[in-house]
């Protein structure tokens, strides 16, 4: 008796593991992780390819600069590794004439707008600009060369002057648009401002008596005449009616002067086109080469000037003044001639 109910005891645990069994089982077959079989002869479809949005392209507006912004050099910084910066800005003075060439280098260089950059930067003109060079009230200079006198001052205060050539001119001359006259030698014009010849119709004009508009002593147009057509002393003594103490002055009086018929006067050749342009007047052709970008360029227009940086020859090797230089002689400075209307100098 107690055989047959162990045996059905043992009966029951078998069919109950066998139960337990069935159900572990049925639970996996309904597992959502599919096994690998399963898959790949079902591919579970790959989620749509929904690509990241690009941002609008909506530029930044920079904040308006402060008296002292953050401002660093654009690119590449100097070869020594140094930034310019409004904190070690140096004094910059120069020329009317060459006002915007250096405006433009140093908003490039500060990351400033031109206009936001001209209140760090001076322009007391040339006699100006080589005076405060010469008592070290300034760095560096834009101008064209110094006369005799500016040099000699500096010497007096024993400074010496140090050039450094960064752009292509020429020294011109012009006279009223109907003036009949389009070319004159360089022989023709020395007689003019010598006072020697006093007609025009001397060099192939009408009738009309010449009037020769100068300009102030020390100003870089002035010392242009002395250097290019005749010295100082040969050079007629200017009637205090027709000195005129701005390019923009004269050009308007030989535009104006009782019609333009007899007057003739001189400039630099970005002014005239680019700063102060007047359909009153033309430029005159010198040994039949008219003065324009490509006659300039090529160096065969005869009165070349080359504007330069003046330092003062004690300045120190390692200001950051010589690394402005070295900046605006390579090609990022020819870049910003071209741009506003100057011609690059080729340092080849």
């Amino acid at each position: 008796m107690k055989r047959k109910y162990f045996a059905l005891v043992g009966i029951l645990v078998l069919l109950m593991s066998v139960c337990c069994a069935c159900g572990k089982d049925t639970n996996k077959s309904n597992d959502v992780t599919p096994t690998k079989s399963e898959a790949s002869a079902t591919p579970t479809a790959e989620p749509t390819a929904t690509p990241t949005t690009e941002p609008t392209a909506t530029p930044t507006i920079e904040p308006e600069p402060t008296a002292t912004p953050t401002a660093v050099l654009q690119g590449d910084p100097f070869s020594d590794g140094r930034k310019l910066t409004l904190e070690n800005l140096p004094v910059v003075d120069g020329a009317l004439a060459l006002e915007p060439f250096y405006d433009a280098v140093f908003a490039e260089l500060l990351g400033l707008s031109v206009e936001d950059v001209k209140m760090f930067l001076s322009c007391s003109n040339t006699p100006g600009a080589y005076k405060n060079l010469t008592e070290g009230k300034c760095d560096m200079i834009f101008c064209a060369l110094p006369s005799d006198e500016q040099v000699e001052a500096a010497k007096r205060a024993g400074v010496e002057f140090e050039y450094h050539t960064i752009l292509s001119g020429g020294f011109v001359f012009f006279v009223n648009k109907d003036n009949p006259v389009d070319n004159i030698t360089q022989e023709q014009l020395q007689g003019i401002v010598s006072g020697k010849i006093k007609n025009w119709k001397e060099v192939g004009g009408d009738d009309e008596p010449i009037v020769l508009f100068q300009r102030n002593e020390g100003s870089g147009s002035q010392t242009g005449l002395y250097r290019y057509v005749l010295p100082k002393e040969q050079v007629m003594e200017p009637i205090l009616e027709f000195t005129e103490g701005t390019m923009a002055g004269t050009i308007d009086h030989v535009a104006d002067y009782d019609n333009g018929k007899g007057a003739i006067s001189f400039s630099y050749y970005y002014y005239i086109v680019n700063m102060h342009s007047s359909d009153q007047v033309k430029l005159l052709g010198i040994d039949g080469v008219i003065p324009s970008d490509e006659t300039i360029m090529k160096g065969q227009y005869p009165f070349l000037n080359f504007s330069q940086i003046v330092t003062r020859k004690d300045l120190p090797e390692d200001s950051i003044v010589r690394d402005i230089i070295m900046w605006v002689q390579g090609e990022n400075g020819a870049r910003i001639a071209r741009e506003n209307g100057y011609v690059p100098y080729d340092m080849k």
